[in-house]
């Protein structure tokens, strides 16, 4: 397996052909589970799916089509185009790539579009062959009866979160049954059948129910997994790989030891009294011979779990994936088109209206992701009563002048040195600068100018430099954050809601 912790070049020499997309959600799970742990599963489940081998292993994509249940504070819906999109996106991306094969492994209890759109990637495109299998569906079909219903926080969510991370679940509320059929979730939304966000036998769940359930997950879904691939034009199960993998050192995605983020429930979220809520935005893309695909996305996990500590904000799940597209000639390297990721910013931040908030922060590390400037102008014109910033004007330089360090070098390096040092290939290192203007990467992008991929000296940098700077970058975001929240309250316009 290789994983968003291993390099560009380490991708291109494996001759991988298959890739794994775990989706996850932010979603209620009644009083006592985590809104994130569809995100928590897809995170573990893919990894222990991916284990030993021959697949290219993509960062956990954190939110679903779970628009039935938005209302519910601190949750995230996307429409149905929106996740269209992000599947053909990467798809098609893949392609590019020379891979041949995608591994879709859907968590949510509400992705119903992902399946038809695998199908017509598959029939009409025939972009990548691409299985689709739903993991916990495996489980709910071999539950016994008075395990049933789970619509979300039941008896067999309940035992999987259990089996996780028994300090995940929180005191059990009463079973709860709508009295209804399901599909009335899809006429009246959950809020309206469910009003605590679950439906289900939560007092039936046990660890040993969870890890029974769990081990069959894996096995179904290895079995159907293999046999899906085999149906295609010279089909094979997945290949073995026994080479050393890198993963989260902790086991899961960094997020807050204490506070509000997707281990909370739908009532700490409620109850908390925070007022703020942090997007953040980063990309997987090439970071040079020596430097981890993931190296953005683990700044930001970091910068933005500080300021969350910091500001007492809800943190949403950093979205791994926006625009790279100066990057695309590097195999690994993962981009949407910048109108997908225009409608992921929107759609979750109409769920955040919806779920009452009206503070949102956006804490962006890339400076590919131009597209997140417009869509915060126009979100902003969109929600009056809302405000949409970010951690200064980011994205205002418009690159027209030489730039001796831009990318895999001062900032990347001195990160990855500080904070995931297993991931920085000290005798890879390569320094080269085009001194040239950023806007190259509009025009041949950095394989153009930089074969290599490197923008800069990160052979010239060290880990202090690294925490040196996160704690400076830190120190000036949160002040910043409160003094632009407080005056733009007091600058609000006559008509204004």
């Amino acid at each position: 397996m290789l994983s968003i912790f291993d390099t560009s070049p380490e991708l291109a020499r494996s001759g991988f052909d298959t890739a794994v997309l775990a989706v996850g959600s932010i979603e209620p799970k009644g009083p006592h589970l985590p809104v994130g742990l569809d995100m928590l599963l897809a995170n573990r489940f893919a990894r222990d799916f991916c284990a030993g081998k021959a697949v290219y292993l993509l960062p956990v994509f954190p939110y679903s089509m779970a628009l039935e249940t938005r209302g519910f504070r601190g949750t995230v819906a996307l429409r149905q185009q929106t996740l269209w999109d992000v599947l053909f996106d990467i798809a098609r991306l893949l392609a590019r790539h020379d891979f041949k094969r995608l591994v879709v492994l859907d968590f949510s209890n509400y992705n119903w579009i992902l399946k038809h759109a695998v199908r017509e990637i598959n029939l009409r495109d025939a972009v990548v062959q691409t299985v689709w299998a739903s993991p916990k569906e495996f489980a709910r079909e071999a539950a016994e009866g008075d395990l049933l219903p789970d619509y979300g926080g039941g008896a067999l969510e309940t035992s999987l979160a259990l089996a996780l991370d028994e300090k995940l679940v929180r005191p059990a509320p009463p079973d709860f049954d709508a009295g209804c059929p399901r599909e009335y979730i899809d006429y009246e939304g959950l809020a309206a059948v469910a009003p605590e966000g679950y439906w289900g036998k939560p007092s039936k769940a046990t660890p040993q129910l969870g890890k029974k359930f769990y081990k069959m997950m894996l096995d179904k879904t290895r079995e159907f997994v293999d046999y899906s691939l085999g149906l295609f034009p010279g089909g094979a199960p997945l290949a073995d790989d026994q080479r050393d993998e890198l993963w989260w050192p902790e086991g899961e995605i960094h997020g807050l030891k204490d506070g509000l983020d997707w281990h909370s429930t739908l009532s700490e979220i409620k109850e908390s009294g925070a007022d703020i809520a942090i997007v953040p935005t980063s990309a997987t893309e090439q970071h040079s011979t020596a430097q981890p695909l993931g190296a953005d996305y683990f700044q930001c996990l970091e910068a933005a779990r500080r300021a969350a500590d910091e500001l007492g904000a809800y943190l949403l799940p950093a979205m791994p994936v926006v625009t790279s597209w100066g990057h695309i000639h590097f195999r690994g390297t993962v981009t949407f088109s910048a109108m997908t990721a225009r409608r992921i910013l929107a759609d979750t931040v109409a769920s955040l209206y919806e779920g009452g908030f009206r503070k949102v922060l956006i804490v962006n590390v890339h400076g590919g992701n131009w597209v997140v400037k417009p869509t915060i102008i126009e979100l902003n014109h969109t929600y009056r009563d809302m405000k949409i910033i970010t951690t200064g004007d980011i994205l205002a330089y418009r690159g027209q002048a030489p730039m001796e360090d831009l990318h895999a070098a001062a900032g990347d390096a001195t990160f990855i040195r500080a904070f995931h040092p297993e991931a920085f290939k000290e005798d890879r290192v390569v320094d080269y600068s085009p001194m040239c203007p950023a806007s190259a990467l509009d025009t041949v992008g950095v394989a153009g100018v930089s074969p290599q991929g490197v923008w800069g000296y990160p052979s010239k940098t060290t880990a202090q430099q690294g925490r040196d700077k996160m704690n400076r970058r830190i120190e000036a975001l949160v002040p910043y954050v409160k003094k632009t929240f407080d005056e733009l309250k007091g600058r609000a316009k006559p008509g204004d809601k």
